[in-house]
């Protein structure tokens, strides 16, 4: 008898979890049974009934919540319930990569961090046919069926615009971005520049030693707003025997004048 009953609880535990997965799983920018298309875990377009999301307003989830195919469409966060579609909680984020390099924006965008909590600077671009990878010192990872993205959200949903872009003829040019609404925004019309997909590789510390051709502790290259990173050089016979670059500790800044981490803001550093 309890061999019976135990058979029937394990069968309707696996009829539970097939009715959460059917309830959870479906495909990005499609249009689901409650009528939103996710497109990530947290945003989503309406699709009123014609089965094509319309992608003139993008809605957002509250914080702590994702977007689902259930009824409510935004439901709390849940480990045994994922989101309809994309991973972006290491989006944007610094310490998704171990050294704190970069930051991936998108599957194909990222910006550098240098070692701080926040990216800054201009947007980076992955060459076609790779995507941004956190768990990677190469920024962009060739693409491949079922990985694991640091950044689940189509390139086309991140605002570039709050840095200069790379035109086609090499020069800089800002865009303008678009109005919001409430919770709402417009997906069309911010000002589209033409851009060069290009990847930015920060230099090594031994060739930010060869540019500084000098021994000592030097801000590293380019500059960190954040003061947080600095390069160890170390030359003798005008040959550079010893290159490294180090994190100051948690709340120190690196200050060039002394060479050294102290504990107060200088005052330039973010």
């Amino acid at each position: 008898m309890s061999q019976r009953i135990e058979s029937v609880v394990k069968g309707l535990v696996l009829v539970l979890l097939a009715f959460m997965v059917a309830q959870t799983v479906s495909d990005c920018n499609v249009c689901q049974s409650n009528q939103v298309a996710c497109i990530n875990s947290t945003s989503f377009y309406l699709c009123f009934g014609d089965g094509t999301p319309h992608r003139d307003q993008l809605y957002h989830c509250l914080e702590g919540f994702d977007c689902t195919n259930l009824t409510a469409i935004c439901v709390q966060k849940s480990s045994q319930r994922p989101p309809s579609c994309g991973d972006t909680s290491q989006c944007g984020q610094c310490n998704a990569n171990r050294n704190y390099l970069f930051a991936c924006q998108s599957r194909g965008i990222f910006q550098m961090c240098y070692g701080a909590t926040r990216p800054t600077g201009k947007f980076g671009y992955c060459p076609t046919g790779t995507v941004c990878d956190a768990s990677s010192t190469s920024i962009c990872v060739p693409e491949v069926a079922g990985q694991t993205l640091t950044c689940d959200i189509n390139d086309e949903l991140v605002d570039t615009t709050t840095a200069a872009s790379v035109t086609t003829d090499g020069t800089t040019e800002s865009t303008t971005e678009s109005s919001t609404v409430g919770s709402t925004e417009s997906s069309t019309g911010s000002t589209v520049t033409t851009e060069t997909p290009t990847t930015v590789i920060p230099p090594t510390a031994a060739q930010m030693c060869a540019r500084i051709n000098a021994t000592g502790l030097f801000p590293s290259i380019p500059a960190d707003p954040y003061c947080q990173r600095y390069v160890s050089c170390y030359f003798k016979n005008n040959v550079l025997i010893n290159s490294a670059e180090y994190n100051c500790p948690t709340d120190s800044w690196f200050v060039a004048q002394t060479q050294s981490c102290v504990y107060v803001n200088p005052g330039y550093c973010l």
